[in-house]
């Protein structure tokens, strides 16, 4: 496992998780998230398939980061959310989209900042297969359409 290549992701996430908490999401700013988000999908998915190296304390909550959100961009959006069901659309949400992303990196970047980098790439990537990864998607699609608007 490349202790580079993991740095790195660590570094995006980092950079991810600063930028949402210290900008407001507007029209300006909306493709900086975007890059950020493809950057971060396109990334995890270099790191290795890993176990983790210890059993990680679960008492931590990560607290949910602040998104603060321009007026004229929608937070709220329709979308199907398992497009090989035949299910009615669902209301997906940016704010919570935004803010899981980085709760779950922030997770891995916890172990990751304690040394334990197996642990830190477990986290990544058992939450993109299971959670922040669909967030993402989930948000691109919404971020793009309401750039495109």
């Amino acid at each position: 496992m490349s202790k580079d290549q993991i740095k790195e992701f660590y570094e995006q996430a980092d950079e991810y998780c600063c930028f949402i908490a210290e900008n407001v999401i507007s029209a300006d700013t909306i493709p900086s998230v975007m890059e950020l988000l493809m950057k971060l999908y396109i990334s995890v998915m270099k790191l290795p398939e890993t176990e983790p190296e210890t059993i990680a304390s679960l008492s931590e909550i990560t607290e949910a980061v602040p998104i603060r959100f321009a007026e004229q961009i929608p937070t709220t959006y329709w979308e199907i959310f398992d497009p090989y069901a035949d299910k009615d659309p669902v209301c997906g949400d940016l704010t919570e989209d935004l803010s899981d992303i980085a709760a779950d990196l922030r997770n891995g970047m916890k172990e990751y900042e304690a040394g334990r980098f197996g642990n830190a790439v477990f986290e990544w990537k058992f939450g993109l297969n299971n959670h922040w990864g669909q967030h993402i998607v989930d948000a691109l699609r919404a971020l793009h359409a309401a750039r495109s608007r």
